[in-house]
Parts: C-alpha cells; structure tokens; sequence
C-alpha cells in the first residue's frame, strides 16, 4: 500500500503528530512515529545542517521510526515523509537547512536537535548528509544492508556498540572540515569501507568480531588518522610513502614498502589501504 504525503508527512503519520510549542524561547516541537506498515525493507535518507543529531536503532520491533524533532526557525521546518510500497519503505527526513557544499553559513545559527528512532526489525539502506553539526550514530543491533554517510563542518561519532543482524555490502563515510570517530567497526559486518576526509581527524576502531573479510580505504587530505585494531584480527594494512606524511605503527611487521602484517593468524581477514596527502598515521595493535 502507498500512503500519499500530505505537506511532507504520510496521512498516518500526520494524525500522529504531537506539535509542542515553548513560547517562551519560541521553540517548537514535534514528536512522532509509525509503524513498519508491511515494509520488509527500509530506505532511509536523512539530509539535515545546523542540528544536533542522534540516532539508534528502535526498541519496538514493529515501529518503522520513532522521531523527536525541536526546532526555532518557522521558515525551515522539518520535512518528514514515509511511504510503504509493496515490501518497501521509504523514509525521508530533511530541514532545508545548509548540509552541502559551504555549511560554513550555518555557524552561529541555532541548531535544530534531533532524536530519531530506526527499525530494527527489516534491512535499512541508510544515506545521510549533515551540514554544521553534532552527530551521534549508533547503528548497533540493527540490519544495516549499506551506510553512506556525508558531512560539512562536523563532530561526528559512529559506533556499532553491538553486532550489525546481516551482512553490510558496504559503508562510506565522506567529511569536509570534521572530527569522525568510529567505534567497533568489525561489528559491521561490512564487505567494503571507504573513508574519505577533506580536512580534520579520524579516529576508527575495529572493535567488535570481524566475521568476514573486510577491504577498507582510507583517503584524507590534511589531517590526523589514528586507527586501532585487536590483535587477534588477521590485518594487512598498507600505509602511505611520502615525506609530507608521518606514520607511526605499534603492534604488526613491517614487510616493507609500506606494508604491515600481524603475526600469522586464522580466520577472516581485514585489509586497509591508506592513502594521506599530509598530516600523521598512527596505527596500533590492541
């Protein structure tokens, strides 16, 4: 069944809505969520600047999304759509708001805070853009089929506190001036990861169990790149060879032309490929 929006919301989801208003700072509230509908499988897209963002995996099996949304600019009120065609989902999320190219017009302006809520329960293909932004995602527990993640001005943590339920086909993560932690990677359970940092640091961490092989690239412009890995990952990691360049790596044996290997090992294997233009690499074994 399709459930045709209304103004940007489904008519369910619009007779559900709770609007809060603060008059007092001038603060408007809406808080809503629906359920899956029959879809067996969820698109989500998320594009958003200037907002103070987390996000998480719902704990009602049956719900589609469930959404806390606070805002203070009339003019750019939120957009809320979902829609269930046949066995698919779609939902779309987005403020209007600066989230590409130059978010630096967002600095000073009060930021929208978002609380959001995803289904658990059926694979979500997640894309998700954010402008002048705090952002933390923690997709853990969920069906993650793929991640595609793109930031302006960000801080930006991701984590996978738990196992991801289905094998990911892959995430992608692209910064312009950021600060990106990433935490407990392995629980992804993705075939391919790519990195892709303007300017700013990375921190990632392959916490979790790797239970297949998993190819990772890593591309940054200026900035930092620390990663840690467990030792009892079987790793090849190979770095960058250029005087602009330091790296730094603790824990593997260096072959030689860049290229470092842990002890020998059994099991799935994980391989990164770092590529940095200038700044530090730091790797350790943990």
């Amino acid at each position: 069944m399709l459930k045709s929006p209304v103004i940007g919301v489904s008519m369910k989801t619009l007779l559900t809505i709770l609007v809060l208003a603060s008059v007092a700072f001038g603060q408007r509230s809406l808080r809503t969520g629906e359920d899956l509908g029959g879809a067996k499988a969820i698109k989500a897209v998320i594009k958003v600047g200037a907002v103070d963002l987390k996000l998480k995996g719902t704990d009602n099996p049956e719900k589609a999304f469930q959404l806390y949304y606070s805002y203070t600019n009339d003019e750019k009120v939120p957009k809320l759509m979902y829609e269930v065609d046949g066995d698919n989902g779609l939902f779309k999320l987005s403020n209007d708001r600066q989230h590409t190219n130059f978010p630096f017009l967002g600095f000073g302006k009060d930021k929208d805070s978002v609380d959001l809520e995803l289904a658990n329960s059926v694979p979500v293909s997640l894309e998700m853009a954010f402008g002048v932004c705090d952002a933390a995602v923690d997709l853990g527990g969920m069906e993650i089929s793929d991640a595609s993640f793109s930031t302006g001005v960000c801080s930006f943590d991701l984590n996978f506190s738990t196992p991801n339920k289905i094998e990911c086909d892959h995430i992608v993560v692209k910064t312009g001036i950021s600060s990106v932690t990433v935490e407990n990677l392995a629980n992804a359970h993705a075939k391919t990861v790519e990195f892709n940092g303007g300017l700013g640091s990375m921190k990632i961490d392959f916490g979790g169990k790797l239970v297949s092989d998993c190819d990772v690239r890593i591309k940054t412009g200026l900035g930092s790149v620390d990663i840690a890995i467990p030792s009892d990952i079987n790793t090849t990691i190979t770095t960058p060879e250029s005087f602009l360049t330091s790296v730094d790596v603790a824990g593997f044996y260096s072959q030689g032309g860049g290229v470092y290997r842990s002890s020998e090992k059994k099991g799935p294997k994980l391989s990164i490929f770092i590529d940095s233009a200038m700044g530090g690499v730091k790797i350790k074994s943990y």
